[in-house]
């Protein structure tokens, strides 16, 4: 099976992307608020206190994104399943799924960026997943990251 590629999961992984965009948005804004608002008392101390937490809080959850769908490409278990509902909202998409696991049906669902593979599936397509064996309601589908 193919290695997940960091791009694609940057780009078709709405949470992982949205971590991505917000840390130098963080930033950006730190530095332009206090070129907007002139008579108060922003300085670099206020920019630090703030953006640096929120910053390293989004990209902790950056990166144990990336490691989840690393994590699930190497110890993940490979099964079929069927898209039952797609919902599309601006640049997301919600898509769930249903599959079976040891004889257990499961449903999970992934929130994504809508890329031209994601805009391609369909309502009661079949797809493979990827499912993590010690906790079965999480999978991805894995077509969307190789």
């Amino acid at each position: 099976m193919k290695k997940p590629r960091i791009k694609k999961i940057l780009l078709a992984d709405w949470p992982a992307l949205f971590c991505l965009i917000a840390i130098p948005g963080i930033w950006i804004l730190g530095v332009i608020f206090p070129l907007l608002r002139k008579n108060t008392e922003f300085g670099m101390f206020e920019i630090l206190t703030v953006a640096l937490p929120v910053s390293l809080v989004a990209a902790c959850f950056l990166f144990w994104r990336i490691a989840r769908i690393q994590r699930l490409f190497r110890h993940g278990i490979a099964v079929k399943g069927g898209i039952t509902h797609i919902q599309f909202s601006r640049d997301r998409a919600r898509v769930e799924f249903l599959y079976e696991f040891n004889g257990e049906c499961f449903g999970a669902w992934m929130p994504l960026h809508q890329t031209r593979e994601v805009l391609a599936l369909r309502v009661s397509q079949e797809v493979e997943l990827l499912v993590d064996k010690t906790h079965p309601r999480q999978a991805i589908i894995w077509h969307l990251f190789a």
